[in-house]
């Protein structure tokens, strides 16, 4: 599986590029490493007899076969006969004036390139063990969930207490860490999509947005719900309905973009769409529209302050991007988030939000946990 990820890129490269960044350095080599860079040059069947295709640049990777381990000032030795060199953004501008002197030493005119690694958008479509593994970490959030419903009743709850609680549970379940800070944001504080959980009490009737996600072998989830306590005020119950209508619209106007026909249950992980499977090539800008939509039928579309939906796999946002204006096509083995959301200021806020990936012509959730508003009240 390695191997192929590597030869993929391989054929995709104009250049040698350098790679720096450590979720590639995962993806490609699977180990993790704190320091490290990784060669990879474009396949040449002539050159490739005469300079390895592959070059790790650090410790660690002497036992995994095809990869040649070097120190980084050797790294002009690769290179061939190159014009250019491609370098991920991470690198730091000493880097790329150390890397810049090593070439000049040996007289070689190599230009040096900072790209948006290619390496990212190979990323964005996951193979079948990607998505089974983020299906996992999904399973755990689903887990803590539950837990959750029931620590929230406790008295005296806070945010921040609960948002450590919500860490701790998923770790126990057996989550390396978490993808990010959890985020438990209640009353007027849920006006704020990041809001830092503060010591403020979880009261009767306000909003309690609930944002988290835990790392499984490298892969990350990311889940949210809007809880209420025992009732909820009439403003933010219509809001709350038409949040979850945007969910649902947005998840069927994916299908409903190039078939005649899509249904969903609001409990089942699958929403079937009619078409055949090589046709999913929806504009991620155009989903986030249809959202925007929906919110717009009770004129709550100006309180929509973020983005649709992100991608998500090693990284907790990754390709493609469903904000307003992206031209990014969501296609098979995408796993991504629907995530609409309003936020009114000093009354508070409201967000419901899945991972979910695209499947031979099917978008599926994998997990089940409903957005109704009746099953999101904690009696």
């Amino acid at each position: 599986m390695i191997s192929s990820r590597v030869k993929k890129l391989q054929s995709s490269l104009e250049h040698p590029l350098l790679i720096k960044k450590k979720e590639n350095l995962l993806y490609l080599t699977g180990r993790l490493f704190m320091h490290g860079y990784l060669l990879v040059n474009p396949i040449h069947p002539l050159r490739s007899t005469l300079y390895p295709n592959v070059i790790f640049f650090g410790d660690g990777l002497e036992k995994i076969e095809g990869v040649k381990i070097d120190r980084l000032k050797n790294l002009p030795l690769y290179l061939g006969k190159a014009k250019a060199l491609d370098l991920e953004e991470e690198f730091t501008f000493a880097e790329y004036n150390y890397i810049r002197q090593k070439i000049k030493d040996l007289r070689l005119k190599i230009k040096l390139n900072h790209v948006k690694s290619p390496v990212d958008f190979q990323r964005a479509v996951k193979d079948s063990g990607e998505i089974r593994l983020i299906g996992k970490s999904m399973k755990i959030v689903e887990r803590v969930f539950g837990l959750v419903r029931k620590e929230i009743k406790k008295p005296g709850m806070t945010e921040v207490r609960l948002a450590g609680f919500i860490k701790q549970a998923g770790l126990k379940l057996g989550a390396e860490d978490v993808s990010f800070p959890p985020i438990a944001a209640s009353g007027a504080n849920a006006a704020v999509p990041h809001h830092v959980p503060s010591k403020k009490l979880l009261k009767v009737g306000e909003p309690i947005i609930l944002d988290f996600g835990f790392k499984y072998k490298g892969y990350c989830s990311d889940f949210t719900r809007t809880l209420f306590l025992k009732k909820i005020p009439a403003r933010l119950e219509q809001a709350y309905n038409q949040v979850e209508k945007a969910y649902w619209e947005a998840i069927k106007h994916i299908g409903s973009s190039q078939a005649s026909s899509i249904t969903h249950n609001a409990r089942s992980k699958t929403t079937r769409v009619a078409r055949p499977q090589d046709a999913i090539r929806i504009i991620a800008g155009d989903v986030y529209q249809k959202a925007v939509d929906v919110l717009a039928e009770k004129q709550l579309e100006k309180y929509f302050i973020h983005s649709l939906g992100h991608g998500t796999g090693l990284e907790i946002h990754e390709l493609p991007n469903l904000s307003p204006r992206s031209k990014d096509k969501l296609e098979n083995g995408m796993v991504f988030s629907i995530e609409p959301g309003v936020y009114i200021p000093r009354l508070g806020g409201i967000r419901v939000e899945d991972l979910v990936y695209l499947e031979k012509g099917q978008i599926k959730r994998f997990i089940a946990v409903s957005t109704k508003l009746s099953d999101n009240i904690i009696k």
